[in-house]
């Protein structure tokens, strides 16, 4: 990689350091979008949480939207629904709206790898060595949760690339003004996602306590600025709380530990990896506390890397009320790997084997996950491995005339609604699509898919499910099965919660 040296004793300025480091973001960027899109991302059956995102955008417009989640009645702010129903109302396919997340996430994975180069820059009095520059490209190119959750038609994609603003404009502004416009990124992310807070308490420490800058008029402005855009989400929260605060407890409440140990698996595993494979993550993970700790500066306390520590730092406080969902820290993924890249930077002057050793573990762990995306045996989360196109293909080939598809998991029905082109079929999530189990009706086929869900500890909702499955495979022989989806960890995961999980992870059953 050959590029123009930045001039000698001289502070590297945002935009001089992006035309100097053009080719390393474009190859990083490149590799990212790449190997995400050959990992089977974008063009994909959506997840669960996916659905309910679209389900809301289809079924509500967006005045409806706002007016529903602005009043608590879900766990999240309005802002990224209002997006999501903005994309979709311009006539984006879910296909197209998976390219705008995964755009967002290049975005955010772009911005704190040029802050990482600028950091290198300013520490080194001359080039930045080339083999530096390379691992940062492997570290921001391959990052494995960034392209397992990257394309998410949900908010962290959003909030990622609204935090990785918000950093940019506070260390790389080169005034009070550009500082100030770093307000409005992190309002906008406030109004994304309650996660916020633990954005701003890392601002706070290090901005009041680490950079000792205590300006009254501009911070008047900043907040300010900051409470204008923030406003929904604030209010939001207000609603939440005082209508809805039964729903934050099914956001927590998994135990300190099973918390830590969740995060820890699914954040250096991209979400991928499974509690079997564990021994993958642990060597990431060790490597991670090392380069935090090796960018300590006790000599310079406002050095911008120890906002990315506070950063990293302040997630951990999750931990505490039990919260255990990984993929809501894909915001930290570039910011870890800029702190990797700073430490492996340093590492190369002083033990370039050690540096070459410590960046092929990282980059084999996150190889790893990436290429169990779609099909490990060890998943983190079950649903995540199941193969849709399978069952589809199945329900094709096997079911004749009219068909009833009943089904614990919530894609299938999503994917066959409407018939999926077939007048003569109808799918049903549970119990839930009453014109589907109408009794008047008459089916020659009837798939059932079942499988362990989070209704699974619902009796109310089992019950209701085995009711319908009972009356409308009555009288009817089962003439084929199939298991979609293998779970290895199966055993283990039922050890250690108590939770009975089968190595299958969904059966379908076609009954004529």
């Amino acid at each position: 990689m050959v590029t123009k040296k930045l001039r000698a004793g001289r502070e590297p300025t945002f935009a001089a350091s992006a035309r100097a480091y053009a080719l390393d973001l474009a190859a990083s960027v490149l590799m990212f979008l790449s190997v995400s899109i050959v990992s089977g991302r974008v063009w994909r059956f959506p997840f669960d949480d996916e659905i309910y995102t679209l389900g809301a955008i289809e079924r509500l417009s967006g005045a409806k939207l706002f007016a529903f989640y602005l009043g608590g009645a879900d766990v999240h702010p309005p802002l990224q629904y209002l997006f999501a129903s903005g994309l979709y109302h311009l006539g984006l396919s879910e296909a197209g709206m998976r390219l705008c997340s995964l755009a967002m996430t290049a975005i955010a994975l772009t911005l704190f790898h040029l802050l990482a180069l600028m950091a290198m820059a300013r520490r080194d009095p001359g080039a930045v060595s080339p083999f530096a520059r390379l691992i940062a490209v492997l570290l921001f190119g391959l990052c494995a949760l960034a392209v397992s959750q990257g394309d998410a038609i949900r908010w962290y994609p959003l909030f990622a690339m609204l935090i990785a603003v918000f950093v940019t404009l506070y260390l790389a502004g080169g005034n009070d003004m550009v500082r100030l416009a770093a307000a409005v990124p992190l309002g906008l992310a406030a109004s994304t996602n309650y996660l916020t807070i633990i954005v701003i308490l890392p601002l706070a420490i290090y901005r009041y306590g680490l950079q000792r800058r205590f300006n009254a008029l501009f911070d008047a402005e900043f907040w300010a600025v900051f409470l204008l855009f923030a406003a929904i989400g604030i209010y939001s929260a207000f609603s939440l709380f005082a209508h809805h605060a039964d729903m934050v407890g099914t956001q927590i409440g998994n135990g300190a530990v099973r918390s830590a140990l969740t995060n820890m698996l699914g954040f250096f595993g991209g979400h991928v990896l499974g509690i079997g494979q564990i021994w993958i993550v642990a060597p990431a993970a060790a490597i991670s506390v090392w380069a935090a700790i090796s960018q300590i500066d006790r000599h310079t306390p406002a050095d911008p890397v120890h906002l990315l520590l506070l950063l990293l730092a302040a997630s951990a406080l999750m931990i505490l009320p039990g919260f255990a969902k990984p993929r809501s820290f894909l915001y930290l993924a570039p910011v870890l790997a800029a702190v990797l890249a700073l430490s492996f930077n340093r590492e190369v002057k002083r033990a370039p084997g050690v540096a070459l050793l410590l960046a092929a573990l990282w980059v084999a762990a996150s190889v790893g996950a990436i290429a169990n995306i779609n099909g490990g045996t060890h998943p983190f989360k079950r649903n995540s491995v199941i193969p849709y196109q399978d069952i589809v293909d199945f329900i094709d080939s096997n079911g004749t005339g009219r068909q009833l598809i009943v089904s614990t998991d919530p894609i299938i029905p999503w994917v066959l609604r409407g018939g999926r082109g077939r007048e003569d079929r109808c799918a049903s999530y549970f119990a839930a699509n009453k014109a589907c189990l109408d009794a008047v009706q008459r089916y020659d086929s009837v798939v059932v898919i079942s499988g362990h869900s989070d209704k699974s500890e619902n009796p109310q909702a089992m019950q209701g499910f085995d009711g319908a499955v009972a009356a409308v495979v009555a009288g009817r022989r089962k003439v084929a099965t199939m298991h979609a989806g293998i779970d290895d960890d199966a055993a283990l995961k039922t050890r250690l919660t108590g939770v009975a999980l089968d190595k299958y992870i969904l059966t379908v059953e076609l009954y004529r």
